[in-house]
C-alpha cells in the first residue's frame, strides 16, 4: 500500500510516494526488469536532488548514492551529469509538451505555450530552468543536454502542428517554421530571464493569436 502526497512548494509538482517495507522501487511495477528499475531510480534520484539542492547538488556520486546504484550504472545510460539532470527534469515536465486531441491549431498552440508559462511561473521549475540556461552559456555539456532533452522536444511538438497546418492550407505556404516557433516561445523565456513583464494568464492566447494573424493566408476579396 502506498501513501501519496504532492509537495508543490518543493518542486515541479513533485509527487512523493511512501511505501510499506518490501513494497519495491517507487514507481516500478512488479516484474519490471532490473535494468529498467535502476534507470527509473536514477532519474528519480537526479530529479529529487535537482529540486532539493539545485544544480550543484546533482553530481554523479550523489545520484548513484541516492538511487542505490553504482556510478558505472549511471554512466551506462548518460555521458554526463548534465544529461541525466536534464532527462530527469524533462521526465517530470513531459506533460507540458502534450496536446489533447480534437483541438484547433490555435487551441493546440495556446495549450503548449500556456503549459510552459505555468511551469516557469508557478513551480520551482522556472528557477531551475533559468539556472540551466545560464550554466549552458559556459558549459558545453549542459548546453548539449539542454538542447537534446528540453529545447528540441518542445520545438518538435509545435513545429509539427505548424507544418500540418501549412499542408491543410490554414497557414501561408513557404512558412519559416523555425522562426514561427521562436516567435511563440521566446517571449516566455524572455520574461522568465529578465522579469520585465509578468507571465500573465492571457499571455499564451495573445502570443498565438497575434502570430497566427500574420501567418494565415489573406482572404480572397469579396466580389
Amino acid at each position: 500500500m502506498a501513501a501519496r502526497g504532492t509537495r508543490e512548494e518543493g518542486g515541479v509538482g513533485v509527487e512523493r510516494v511512501t511505501r510499506a517495507p518490501g513494497a519495491g522501487t517507487v514507481g516500478a511495477p512488479r516484474g519490471r526488469p532490473r535494468s529498467e528499475r535502476a534507470r527509473a531510480a536514477v532519474l528519480e534520484a537526479a530529479a529529487d536532488l535537482l529540486v532539493d539542492g539545485g544544480m550543484d547538488a546533482v553530481t554523479m556520486e550523489a545520484i548513484a548514492a541516492r538511487a542505490k546504484v553504482s556510478k558505472a550504472t549511471v554512466y551506462k545510460w548518460w555521458p554526463s551529469r548534465a544529461h541525466v539532470m536534464l532527462e530527469s527534469f524533462f521526465s517530470r515536465t513531459r506533460e507540458t509538451t502534450e496536446v489533447p486531441e480534437g483541438l484547433s491549431l490555435e487551441e493546440s498552440l495556446t495549450s503548449l505555450v500556456a503549459a510552459l508559462a505555468r511551469l516557469v511561473r508557478d513551480t520551482t521549475g522556472g528557477a531551475l530552468l533559468g539556472d540551466l540556461i545560464a550554466a549552458a552559456q559556459s558549459d558545453p555539456d549542459i548546453r548539449a543536454a539542454l538542447d537534446e532533452r528540453w529545447v528540441r522536444p518542445r520545438r518538435q511538438a509545435s513545429a509539427g502542428l505548424l507544418r500540418a497546418a501549412v499542408e491543410r492550407g490554414e497557414l501561408t505556404p513557404g512558412l519559416d517554421v523555425a522562426a514561427a516557433v521562436d516567435q511563440l516561445f521566446a517571449p516566455v523565456y524572455y520574461r522568465l530571464l529578465l522579469g520585465h513583464e509578468p507571465l500573465a494568464d492571457d499571455l499564451a492566447a495573445t502570443l498565438v493569436r497575434q502570430l497566427l494573424g500574420g501567418l494565415r493566408p489573406p482572404r480572397p476579396p469579396r466580389s
